[in-house]
């Protein structure tokens, strides 16, 4: 919520922690989606390409906005 993370708080969805980690764009959290990295699960056989665009462009856009 708010792009806060309730499991490790310090990994946020936040514009300065994307920018950190270079996954502020489209393409990147794209694949994160897809792959998955870390304690997050790979979603690439569970979610449509629409799905994962639209989940892409959320997270990029909400992160732009300040959430």
């Amino acid at each position: 919520m708010g792009g806060s993370n309730v499991i490790i708080a310090n990994k946020t969805l936040k514009k300065e922690a994307l920018e950190k980690y270079s996954m502020d764009s489209l393409e990147a959290i794209r694949t994160q989606i897809i792959k998955g990295k870390n304690a997050m699960p790979a979603f690439g056989h569970r979610l449509s390409e629409t799905q994962i665009e639209d989940v892409a462009s959320y997270v990029l856009g909400q992160a732009e906005k300040g959430w």
